[in-house]
C-alpha cells in the first residue's frame, strides 16, 4: 500500500505560534476506512509516533498527527513548555479540533478515533468532553486518576509565574511534577527510566532535543489544569454516555499510579453511565507502551478495538 504523507500549518488557538501537523494515508482514498487522531505527550512531539501512524495507515487509517502549542515544530525552542499566557490548556484542546476539522474534510463521511497518551491523554479526555458525540472512539492512553496535589500545583505554577515571569522554568515545579517517578525501579540509569523498559527508547528520548525538555511555570499551571478538570465531576458528568473508551496502560507506569489511577478513570466512567469502557494494563511496562519492545501488541490491540467499532 502506497502512503501518503502530508503536513498542515495553522494558528495556534492559544495565541502563541503555529501549529504543525502531519498525516499519513494510503494514496488511494478507498482504501481509507476511518481517521485515526493522535496528542502526543508532555516535552516530546509527534514525530516519535512515526512507526505507530505508519502502521495504522497501513491497515486503512487516515492518521493525523499534531505537534502542541509548546512543543516540536509548532513553536520556536524558546517557547517550548509554554501554551500561553491565560487558558492554554483551553487552546490545545481547541487546536486538536481544528486539526480534526482538517482531517474531517479530507476524509468526509468517515468515522474518527482519538488516541491520547500521557498529556495528550488529558487532551483527549477533555476533547472527548466538548466534541465526543462526533467520535467513533477515545483512546487513553498512560493516564492518570484524580492527584490531591493538582489544586496545589496550579496555584504554586501561578504563583511562580505572577513572582518570576510565565517562562521561568522551575525546578521545584519539575521535582514537584516527575521527582518520584523513577523511585520503584532499581538501578536507576537516566531520570526517565520510568518512561520504559526498553533501554533503546529511553536512550533516544534523552538525546532527542525535543524531548525531556523543562517546562515553564506558565506551561505547568496549564498541564496541572489540565489533569484536574479531566478528573473533575464535572467532566464525569459531561462525558458522552454513548462514547466507547478505551484505557490502555502500563501496569508499572507511575503517572497511573501503577494502574491505580487508571481503574479508578474506569470506575467513575462506568459509574457515570458510560456504555462501554474497556481497559487494559500491560504487566511489567511502563509509560510508554507504545515504545516497548513488544509495541506491536499495543499496536494491534489498538487496531483491532478501532476495527471492532466500525
Amino acid at each position: 500500500m502506497e502512503i501518503l504523507k502530508n503536513e498542515y500549518r495553522f494558528p495556534s488557538q492559544t495565541g502563541v505560534g503555529e501549529i504543525y501537523a502531519r498525516s499519513f494515508a494510503a494514496a488511494d482514498k478507498s482504501e481509507v476506512r476511518a481517521v485515526f487522531q493522535i496528542a502526543h505527550g508532555m516535552a516530546e512531539h509527534g514525530e516519535r509516533y512515526d512507526e505507530f501512524a505508519l502502521y495504522l495507515a497501513e491497515h486503512g487509517f487516515a492518521v493525523y498527527v499534531i505537534d502542541h502549542a509548546g512543543h516540536g515544530k509548532s513553536c520556536p525552542p524558546e517557547d517550548w513548555g509554554y501554551f500561553g499566557e491565560r487558558d492554554g490548556w483551553s487552546g490545545v484542546v481547541s487546536d486538536s479540533k481544528l486539526l480534526t476539522d482538517i482531517a474531517r474534510n479530507e476524509n468526509p463521511d468517515k468515522p474518527v478515533f482519538f488516541f491520547g497518551h500521557s498529556m495528550g491523554s488529558f487532551v483527549a479526555r477533555l476533547y472527548a468532553e466538548r466534541y465526543g458525540a462526533d467520535l467513533a472512539g477515545a483512546i487513553f492512553c498512560g493516564t492518570a486518576g484524580a492527584n490531591p496535589a493538582s489544586g496545589v500545583g496550579i496555584a504554586l505554577a501561578g504563583l511562580i509565574a505572577k513572582l518570576r515571569g510565565s517562562h521561568y522554568r522551575s525546578a521545584l515545579l519539575d521535582t514537584m511534577a516527575f521527582g518520584a517517578y523513577n523511585k520503584r525501579i532499581e538501578n536507576v540509569r537516566t531520570k526517565f527510566d520510568w518512561l520504559s523498559v526498553n533501554e533503546a527508547n529511553v536512550d533516544a528520548y534523552v538525546a532527542d532535543l525535543g524531548c525531556g525538555f523543562p517546562f515553564t511555570a506558565a506551561g505547568f499551571r496549564d498541564v496541572f489544569t489540565l489533569l484536574s478538570k479531566a478528573n473533575s465531576a464535572q467532566w464525569y458528568q459531561n462525558m458522552p454516555k454513548n462514547l466507547p473508551i478505551l484505557l490502555i496502560a502500563g501496569a508499572e507506569d507511575p503517572v497511573g499510579s501503577y494502574g491505580k489511577g487508571v481503574t479508578q478513570v474506569q470506575k467513575l466512567l462506568r459509574e457515570g453511565g458510560a456504555a462501554q469502557v474497556d481497559c487494559k494494563l500491560y504487566p511489567g511496562l511502563r509509560h510508554e507502551i507504545h515504545n516497548e519492545e513488544n509495541r506491536h501488541e499495543v499496536y494491534a490491540d489498538v487496531l483491532a478495538w478501532c476495527v471492532a467499532g466500525l
